[in-house]
């Protein structure tokens, strides 16, 4: 698509005020006050946030930030069973998993987002949990039921969240009991041989002093992807080929079963204190990723969907996490917080990389990871006129992984009649800790005017030992360790103002800085080449202007961004063919980036029963300079970065008896763009239509939905790995998907 093209789309968009808050896209379902008049209203609801970290929730249009928030209606309403279901729906947004391992996330915001499953390396775009930062990218594709709320902040958030979180943030909170009875169940299933139930209950356990949740879920996937494999049905390994854990039989793959317990307990001893304590354990067992042979099926010699892959592979992740979160009100006009937090996840998996029926590249990694955190923040008013955020945080992290490649070289290229098979063993262990300090403070000039300004000092170390490749014994991972370890200190300011225009609409603007610590690449395989670290800092200058308005009587939802950020030693993540590893990976900094873009968010009640949305993102990132020594290694495209994306919805309530049929539908596009640094590899343009038909009782208990997904059958894969540079293979996502849910109610 050329630059002109684009510019007249988005004056397209500007003309038809396309977009914002995908908080209140045309999903949302009614809560009990609409269920008599209609749904549409709830588009306009008021969702609140707490990313800045007050001691009060705010408004989302209130905030002087870009952040898309989505409630607990709209997140039902979406049908959105794990985080990568809203990846459609917000300007310059792409919450996608990388499909390697399942569950291990590649999020991308403005153009900054990873492209890799080596636990090592930071993300861009992090996770927190219950005010806890997610310390690796694996276990995070998660199960969204009972959440309260989440928040997408796009842009650098380093002044409050500190390092790696250049691209933005993804705040999850999940509800909380506060002592009233309340029960709710949901079921689910799908066309595709999916079965979901999940049931949350809540309640007193001491009147006004001990609140009580307990969440449980179940989902069996039976697996969506067919086999082809003419072989499939003699699942006899292959004599060069000695891994064999979970060879194909002909029947469906991508089957997973996942398990998850949450009980949350909230003590309330006082109208000023609240302990609250969540705690999470979950399990997911099943095959591997589902890898295809990307060039047969994008030359249609292989249907979509399908793979001749001779080996499934396997996945179990297990994860426990917990979060004890302490609040004091009136502690010197202001509420002190402190949230420690604790999670561990073991992740053990392999897949069939090459995606066909010779046994060429498998690979199975394990990794286990385990964090400690601590945040201690208080947030009030000095005086009428000056608010402020002050906090010390403190985060541990301790990450091993062993990952090892069996590689079969057929002839021409290994000797006659059978080929080579080869070996290698990867992995590493890195310990990190981090330590920061942060003040953010509010300052009323006058009733209109507000000054912000903040300061964050982050310190970070890490120590690592990695797999040199010169190993004695693959099969035990015997081999010589590289010590290495890193210190990086980084200060991050943030300016801005916010000026009321009037009692509708509100700009603001901002200049703020945010880093992402340097770090080191466990899969070392040629380290004479690409070396396995330390990486430098990586470091962003952003500058963002907005409008956030409420127009013809709260009818009417505009929001506009323009950002551009500039950003210094840019750490990227190669994927490079190569004949001797099937694919050579590692972590550099790749030079000096400037992205630009625009986002505009709308949504209106045209009716009291009809309501439309839309949002539209463009985005623009060039190279300023490239390091010499990787300059044959980067293409003049940025990957992951979308140029164009756009997305337009609407909801019609229909009265029904006591009750209302909803019916809602949306449609996404998302222009093609590189995956990988040496643009070699390209997603397709990407269109995701979906729609629902949904009958809501007049009491507001019961809810029957049919809901599709993928309607138009997009074929898409979660990354675009080349086999020797000889073809393309990529783990795949899903098509269209039909289901249908039952959700039950009381309080």
């Amino acid at each position: 698509m050329s630059k002109l093209t684009r510019i007249k789309g988005l004056r397209n968009a500007v003309a038809l005020c396309a977009s914002m808050v995908a908080a209140v896209v045309a999903y949302s379902q009614p809560t009990a006050a609409y269920a008599q008049e209609g749904s549409a209203g709830a588009l306009l609801e008021e969702i609140v946030t707490v990313a800045r970290k007050k001691s009060d929730a705010e408004a989302v249009q209130d905030v002087p930030i870009a952040v898309t928030a989505f409630g607990a209606e709209q997140i039902d309403a979406l049908f959105v069973k794990k985080i990568e279901d809203l990846s459609y729906i917000m300007p310059n947004v792409q919450l996608e998993s990388v499909g390697t391992f399942p569950g291990v996330q590649n999020f991308s915001i403005r153009g900054q987002g990873i492209n890799s499953s080596i636990p090592s390396v930071d993300p861009t775009v992090g996770v927190f949990v219950d005010g806890i930062f997610m310390g690796t990218t694996y276990g995070v594709v998660i199960d969204t039921f009972d959440l309260e709320a989440i928040e997408v902040l796009r842009g650098p958030q380093g002044l409050l969240f500190g390092r790696n979180v250049t691209g933005g943030a993804v705040v999850l909170r999940n509800a909380r009991p506060d002592g009233e009875f309340r029960t709710r169940v949901r079921v689910g299933m799908t066309d595709e041989d999916q079965f979901n139930v999940a049931a949350a209950i809540e309640g007193a356990l001491i009147e006004d002093t001990l609140a009580a949740k307990m969440v449980v879920l179940y989902d069996d996937d039976s697996g969506y992807y067919g086999n082809i494999n003419p072989q499939a049905t003699t699942p006899a390994p292959h004599p060069l080929q000695p891994f064999y854990a979970n060879p194909a039989d002909g029947s469906n793959v991508g089957a997973l079963e996942t398990k998850m317990f949450r009980p949350t307990l909230v003590w309330t001893p006082s109208d000023d204190t609240e302990l609250a304590i969540i705690v999470e354990h979950g399990r997911t067992e099943g095959d591997g990723a589902a890898w295809a042979n990307v060039t047969a099926q994008r030359a249609g010699a292989q249907p979509d969907f399908v793979t001749t892959s001779d080996e499934v592979g396997f996945t179990d992740i297990d994860w426990l996490q917990g979060v004890v979160e302490f609040n004091i009100g009136n502690v010197g006009n202001g509420t002190l917080t402190n949230i420690a937090g604790y999670r561990r996840v073991e992740a053990d998996s392999a897949a069939d990389i090459d995606g066909t029926d010779l046994p060429i590249f498998a690979a199975p990694g394990f990794t286990d990871q385990e964090q400690i955190s601590n945040e201690l923040r208080w947030s009030g008013n000095f005086t009428e006129r000056w608010e402020a955020t002050l906090g010390l945080y403190f985060f541990e992290q301790d990450i091993t992984y062993r990952e090892a490649r069996y590689i079969w070289l057929p002839p021409p290229i290994g000797p006659a009649p059978l080929g080579v098979n080869l070996q290698r063993a990867l992995g590493g262990d890195m310990d990190a800790r981090n330590f920061g300090v942060f003040w953010n403070n509010d300052f009323d000039l006058t009733d209109a005017l507000t000054l912000t300004a903040g300061l964050r000092y982050t310190d970070e170390t890490k120590d690592a030992g990695i797999l040199t490749g010169a190993c004695s014994d693959n099969s035990s991972f015997n081999c010589p360790v590289l010590d290495l370890s890193g210190d990086w200190s980084n200060v991050t300011p943030k300016l801005g103002f916010q000026f009321q225009l009037n009692d509708e609409a509100h700009i603001y603007g901002f200049w703020s800085k945010g880093f992402r610590s340097g770090g080191f690449n466990f899969r070392n395989a040629k380290p004479t080449v690409i070396p396995p670290g330390p990486t430098s800092e990586e470091e962003n200058d952003t500058i963002e202007i907005g409008l956030k308005s409420d127009l013809l009587d709260g009818r009417m939802r505009v929001n506009v961004a323009i950002f551009q950020n500039e950003i210094q030693d840019m750490q990227r993540e190669l994927n490079v063919p190569d004949p001797d590893v099937i694919v050579l990976q590692g972590t550099i900094n790749a030079g000096d980036v400037t992205i630009k873009g625009v986002e505009l968010d709308f949504v209106a009640l045209i009716t009291e029963q009809f309501s439309v949305n839309a949002s539209y993102g463009w985005q623009d990132g060039e190279y300023d300079s490239v390091n010499p020594a990787f300059a044959s290694f980067l293409g003049s495209e940025l990957p992951r970065l979308a140029p164009t994306n756009y997305s337009v919805g609407l909801s019609w309530d229909i009265p029904l008896g006591n009750g209302l049929v909803n019916l809602a539908a949306n449609h996404s596009f998302r222009e093609r763009h590189p995956y990988d640094d040496a643009n070699l590899q390209y997603f397709d343009d990407q269109r995701r239509t979906n729609a629902s038909i949904n009958w809501l009782s007049g009491d507001d208990r019961w809810s029957v939905s049919l809901y599709g997904k993928n309607l138009e059958d997009e074929a898409n894969w979660g990354n675009l790995t080349s086999i020797a540079g000889l073809w393309t293979a990529g783990p795949m996502k899903k098509g269209r998907l039909m289901g249908l849910e039952i959700n039950y109610r009381y309080e």
